[in-house]
């Protein structure tokens, strides 16, 4: 049986204090912590039940904080203080999922793994490397656990010769969930509290001059609402635009990832999350053991201003092949039974963005790029905080209306960039022996010195970011950077 509303006026409410638009894993953990203190708000929750594009629905997931680690990461004070807000998240994920294993239709473990390995493989660039030894130093430096471990013992871990890892170390307090199974108890869980979930889009902010009043929802019907929150992920920065075009709000771009779930029938399952470091724009190669035989197989990252209404043969091609050749040769007898395909929302400074807006009763939590799962029932809380005028849960200033942070000069930016590009190049396993490493490094340079030459702006984009500002038809970072 379906636990959201069909979007009838009959069912859907008229009217609630609190309209949380997006059913993604931000928007459900923050309606849940709603539920749990009991409050006596009306609550509501707005988004179909397809989750078509959700970045929740297609992760992993994995719970990392030290295995997400980059170079980057402990760089800035910023960077810092973040990652020890995903260390916050971490501790708060055992009673989350304990809590809501009862609440779950299917009964399977929402836990699927208590520990993560990272390898350290011949695929990628001197960038792997780096991010391997960043974690390790920043292991050492938080006093967290971890094993230097030999790859051939990692239980399922078997790839070609030619792509065998050279070094691993274990995580025992990372591991991952089935984050549909998540989904779905949370879910469970609001038709437990009597909070509905309408399965409909919004298609409308709605405001009496400068305080909002509701939305306008994709049947033509109307919810009114004293806040609404708006968690729809990428689509987020539209909705809030639906409301007022006046709203500064910091720009925010769809990052395109596909995984896939499939099932084994050859060679020993994976126990735990292998994955490697982040590299090459992205999260790393990595899989996921789910319930009942399954893998999930993940994630590509494309930054990309064109629209993808479906699975690009690129991204295919990368998850298949790969995993086959650097996870295990066994997986090319897996059964495919699920494509998940969806769009992490990503800022312009790389920073999540968080808080209320100018308008009267609007409030964005999105822009958590990668962390979005794994950050929510931190961010449910503090976001819970401030609707209920109670004292925040941290101190860091990821206002939506913010100037860029600054984290990088416009050099550390084309280095940074080169750097991914060189890894991407290595990874898909291009015909390299007709050039120098030095050579191909010196053609990324030049293009990407060119491209900040071409869009002449003098703020020092994220990598992600970088590549879709310069194939951007509407230039709207170009546009937006002007303007400030």
């Amino acid at each position: 049986m379906s636990l959201y509303r069909d979007g009838n006026m009959n069912e859907t409410p008229h009217k609630v204090d609190i309209l949380i638009v997006g059913n993604g894993a931000l928007a459900l953990f923050l309606a849940d912590e709603l539920a749990q203190r009991e409050t006596q708000k009306r609550i509501a929750v707005v988004g179909p039940a397809g989750r078509d594009g959700c970045a929740s629905r297609a992760a992993g997931a994995m719970l990392p904080a030290f295995s997400e680690l980059s170079t980057e990461t402990l760089s800035t004070d910023i960077g810092k203080a973040k990652f020890e807000l995903a260390l916050e998240a971490h501790k708060l994920w055992d009673g989350s999922l304990d809590r809501l294993q009862r609440q779950s239709p299917g009964g399977d473990p929402l836990k699927v793994s208590d520990d993560t390995f990272v390898v350290l493989n011949s695929k990628g660039s001197d960038l792997d490397s780096q991010n391997f030894d960043a974690m390790i130093v920043a292991l050492k430096e938080y006093q967290a656990p971890w094993e230097e471990v030999e790859p051939k013992a990692i239980a399922g871990f078997n790839p070609q010769p030619d792509c065998r890892a050279f070094r691993a170390i274990r995580l025992p307090d990372e591991g991952g969930i089935d984050v549909r199974a998540v989904l779905s108890a949370l879910e469970a869980s609001l038709a437990d509290a009597n909070i509905p979930i309408i399965d409909q889009y919004v298609r409308k902010v709605q405001c009496e001059g400068d305080v909002v009043s509701g939305v306008e929802l994709s049947d033509g019907s109307f919810v009114e609402a004293e806040w609404i929150v708006i968690a729809a992920g990428a689509r987020s920065e539209a909705l809030v635009q639906s409301a007022s075009k006046d709203i500064d709000i910091l720009p925010t771009f769809p990052g395109l990832g596909l995984g896939m779930v499939a099932k084994r029938y050859e060679g020993d399952a994976f126990q735990s999350v292998v994955r490697t470091p982040n590299r090459a724009f992205g999260c790393g190669l990595h899989v996921v053991p789910n319930n009942q035989g399954r893998e999930y197989i993940g994630a590509t990252n494309s930054a990309s201003p064109r629209s993808n209404t479906g699975v690009r043969l690129l991204d295919l091609h990368y998850i298949t092949k790969y995993a086959m050749q650097q996870l295990d040769e066994g997986i090319a007898y897996h059964q495919v039974e699920q494509f998940l395909r969806g769009f992490r929302p990503i800022s312009l400074d790389g920073y999540p963005m968080i808080g209320a807006l100018p308008m009267r009763g609007l409030y964005v939590m999105t822009g958590t790029f990668r962390d979005g799962v794994h950050s929510a029932p931190l961010l449910a809380v503090h976001v819970a905080n401030e609707l209920e005028g109670k004292p925040r849960s941290y101190h860091l200033e990821f206002t939506p209306t913010r100037k860029p942070i600054v984290t990088r000069t416009i050099e550390s930016s084309i280095d940074e960039c080169v750097i991914h590009s060189l890894a991407n190049w290595y990874e898909y396993g291009e015909n390299a022996a007709l050039f120098s490493t030095k050579e191909i490094e010196a053609h990324y340079r030049d293009k990407i010195t060119k491209m900040y030459d071409e869009i002449d702006v003098d703020y020092a984009l994220p990598p992600e970011v970088l590549w879709y500002a310069f194939d951007d038809p509407e230039n709207r970072i170009v546009n937006y950077l002007k303007q400030h």
